[in-house]
């Protein structure tokens, strides 16, 4: 039986990102879940400054960010049995990522991303197909052990039958992060009734706004503790709201609340695009090593800040072994 520190659960993607100086972000104050805009000339042709290539997918991102900390990972994802699936597993090896629970599925495309960056501040808008990650299948939970599971965006439709197989798990003494996606953000009753088994629940501040609001509690004009408390009482032991370039706030399962400023040269800034994810690898590292809260909330911190300075979701990661 393979014995794991983390196991990760989301997409495997390829990544095409492109900036251009010719899209425009506006402010929507009056929609409180879509606040910014990304616009561009409707009908016209519009030069790319940059081309890059990467993977990316929540699944792979994190499993990426936990290796380069020395932990022994294995992602759960669905790959096409296409060229792109073949790519996907190549560089697995390569990083010397554990592939035994990968499936492939024979009749479907490896997923892709086409993500828009504006080339002014960064910022991106992304485009996605999920491909054969719609259709992941979580089968032999039992088959193998491990301390923690890291879930990411499910994008299946009966998402939460397999999730529901997971969290049967923390009857193993498993325990459960998760950074839920838009499919589950809008199954947002489905997904209050898991948040009961969660250790550590992590949102990024739209995302959570998003939850609150749409489980009927008053969400404009809260500060940041309340908002924290309000998610808290929803079930998970940890809430982690990440908040751009403002950094992130937090509570424990204690009830103290941490707010953390994010330390970065705004100017270094060359891509957003797998931020969340580089936070939360560093996060879960430092946290299975030391279980020192606040700690673990800066190496997140500063893992998502070097993602900065790169340009794909998965480039720029810290390599270290924590002590």
């Amino acid at each position: 039986m393979k014995i794991f520190d983390v196991v990760t659960v989301g997409s495997a993607l390829k990544d095409i990102m492109f900036y251009s100086d010719k899209v425009t972000i506006l402010d929507n104050p009056k929609n409180i879940l879509e606040q910014k805009l990304l616009t561009m000339e409707y009908g016209s042709k519009i030069p790319i400054d940059e081309v890059h290539v990467n993977y990316g997918g929540g699944g792979l991102n994190v499993a990426v960010g936990l290796k380069n900390f020395g932990l022994d990972v294995a992602p759960m994802v669905n790959l096409g049995d296409d060229l792109v699936g073949k790519e996907v597993f190549y560089y697995l090896k390569k990083n010397s990522i554990d592939t035994s629970l990968i499936n492939v599925e024979r009749k479907a495309k490896t997923g892709f991303s086409i993500i828009i960056s504006a080339k002014k501040d960064k910022e991106h808008t992304i485009f996605t197909h999920k491909g054969a990650s719609s259709s992941l299948k979580l089968p032999g939970l039992r088959s193998f052990r491990t301390s923690w599971f890291y879930v990411s965006a499910l994008s299946g439709k009966n998402w939460a039958v397999e999730f529901e197989k997971i969290v049967r798990q923390t009857r193993r003494n498993i325990k459960i992060a998760w950074n839920p996606g838009v499919v589950q953000l809008k199954d947002y009753k489905m997904l209050a009734k898991f948040l009961p088994y969660i250790e550590v629940l992590i949102l990024n501040n739209d995302e959570a706004l998003e939850l609150l609001y749409n489980l009927n509690k008053k969400v404009r004009g809260v500060s940041g503790a309340i908002l924290l408390k309000k998610l808290q009482e929803l079930g998970p032991r940890y809430v982690i709201v990440t908040q751009g370039d403002k950094g992130v706030i937090a509570i424990d399962v204690h009830g103290k609340k941490y707010n953390l400023a994010s330390k970065f040269d705004k100017k270094r800034i060359v891509d957003t695009v797998g931020a969340g994810d580089s936070f939360g690898s560093g996060f879960l590292a430092g946290w299975m090593k030391w279980l020192d809260f606040e700690k673990s909330l800066w190496l997140g911190l500063k893992n998502a800040t070097n993602n900065l300075y790169k340009v794909g979701a998965q480039n720029g990661l810290l390599k270290i072994k924590l002590k």
